[in-house]
């Protein structure tokens, strides 16, 4: 297929990640893919934005398959604002994102590398991000930024790279078996690595890039979070079905570990409630750790500290939690539900779910979530995969009508599976859109006689939290959706 076949920047318009399940090369860990950013301080003239980065995009003429795509959406306009594709795209499998200082920071895993930008970047075509090579091997999965600086955790050297501007500046300082997150204090004075092979957490320095020697945890530590003021840090282990907390101030856990329902994955800090949320897909449940109270207490009394709530309770009816977001003003919590295609969410003074909103029209595969500073919007990172009914095809064009209706919109990428396209993958950019069911796309070279497969594109949803329902288009019956242009991986909100 030639670049005109394949999605080309669009200036309309990319976590999370697979999640669902995301982690290429984890094994069966889920690895979440929403996680607010917040930086100190705070530029007034610097736009707050959701970067949403996947896989699967368009890839230029003479490159590898599977280039990764960003997408930057303004939180005040629900808008697109800056896309990387193409061309332009960042790079291959991207897995996680940061931002320090105005500037996003991308983790690409298969191209050890990480692909920088800073918004606004206009005209859309200058839109190339730079890149920050890494060590050969490295194959990042995680960046934090603290004092100034990015750590990356390198899975593959069990190493954290330390990134300053642009500059890759090695050593590697050494941690654990593979380092999977990062989790600063506040200050960024503190920086904790997950090591997840050895079941341990190591101690960072970002002021002089030294490390304590390892704090051992339960067991498959996978993601982390930190108490508003730096004193705990919050371990969710995996594979003993528990989190772990440590104190900053002494570098020890404190024992207990906080029991939590099977499988957790990823944990978020409500500031203003002082509370964690723990989602556990293969428990199918939302944990509520209270930091109010001494963790010591659990072993007496484990309800004073934990609170577990099943998906499936009151109008959740939820199946596969993989991500949650908590409101700054303290009142909700929203739970991506990755089997029931819903957002769940959660009166946070009853603890109870009050509504279940559905946000895709068609099979869809939710990948995270994250929710902007003024408490107004939740935006949520999909993909919807449905059977293809029949493709036609005339000269180059090809037409593609699905079994269902989805999100098609023109310059959208579409991940074609069951048609042979060697050079890229089976990803092709949407030329035209017939209607909820049916689209074009142009494909030069090989040609494949499947009439079969399925059509998989990604796209962001919005909720406005004032009633808890998705934001519509100008028809006011239509949801608006953001087009991604490859498979979200994982989703973020920047400063």
């Amino acid at each position: 297929m030639s670049l005109t076949g394949k999605s080309k920047a669009a200036a309309g318009l990319a976590a999370v990640l697979t999640v669902g399940p995301f982690c290429g090369g984890c094994g069966d860990v889920y690895r979440p893919v929403a996680n607010p950013i917040l930086q100190p301080g705070g530029d007034p003239q610097r736009m707050h934005h959701v970067l949403v980065v996947s896989k699967n995009g368009p890839c230029p003429t003479g490159t590898a398959m599977d280039c990764g795509t960003a997408v930057a959406i303004d939180v005040s306009g629900d808008t697109a604002v800056a896309s990387f594709s193409g061309v332009n795209a960042v790079g291959r499998n991207p897995m996680h994102a940061t931002n320090l200082g105005g500037t996003d920071y991308v983790v690409n895993r298969d191209d050890n590398s990480l692909s920088v930008f800073t918004l606004p970047v206009i005209p859309n075509s200058l839109n190339k991000p730079a890149i920050i090579t890494l060590s050969t091997g490295a194959s990042p999965v995680f960046a934090a930024s603290a004092q100034g600086k990015i750590f990356v955790a390198d899975s593959g050297t069990n190493g954290v790279a330390v990134i300053s501007g642009n500059n890759y500046l090695p050593p590697e300082i050494k941690v654990g078996a593979n380092p999977v997150a990062l989790v600063a204090t506040p200050d960024g004075t503190q920086l904790y690595c997950l090591n997840q092979d050895d079941n341990s957490i190591s101690v960072i320095f970002p002021a002089n890039n030294t490390v304590l020697p390892p704090i051992q945890v339960g067991t498959s530590p996978v993601w982390g979070a930190v108490s508003a003021d730096g004193t705990r840090v919050f371990v969710v282990n995996q594979g003993s079905d528990n989190v772990s907390v440590i104190d900053t101030s002494s570098q020890t856990v404190v024992n207990p570990p906080l029991s939590v329902r099977a499988g957790p994955n990823y944990i978020v800090y409500d500031s203003a409630l002082n509370r964690a949320y723990v989602t556990s897909p293969a428990g199918n449940s939302l944990s509520i750790i209270d930091n109010k109270v001494d963790p010591n207490q659990c072993a007496l009394k484990p309800t004073l500290c934990v609170q577990t709530i099943s998906m499936a309770s009151g109008a959740c009816n939820g199946q596969h939690p993989i991500s949650v977001t908590a409101l700054a003003d303290g009142t909700r919590a929203y739970v991506a539900d990755q089997a029931s295609n819903n957002v769940c969410v959660l009166n946070t003074a009853s603890n109870k779910f009050t509504k279940a909103i559905p946000v895709g029209t068609a099979p869809t595969t939710t990948v995270g979530i994250t929710s902007d500073p003024d408490s107004t919007r939740v935006y949520t990172a999909s993909a919807a995969t449905l059977p293809i009914a029949s493709i036609s095809r005339s000269s180059n064009v090809v037409t593609v009508t699905t079994s269902g209706s989805n999100p098609f919109a023109v310059g959208q990428t579409v991940v074609i599976a069951g048609v042979k396209d060697t050079t890229y993958n089976g990803s092709f950019g949407i030329t035209a859109v017939g209607s909820s069911t049916q689209f074009t796309y142009s494909q030069s070279g090989a040609d494949s006689s499947s009439s079969g497969g399925t059509a998989t594109v990604g796209y962001v949803a919005i909720i406005q939290t004032s009633s808890d329902t998705l934001v519509m288009q100008g028809d006011g019956v239509t949801p608006l959706t953001i087009p991604t242009l490859g498979t979200p991986t994982f989703i973020t909100l920047t400063p």
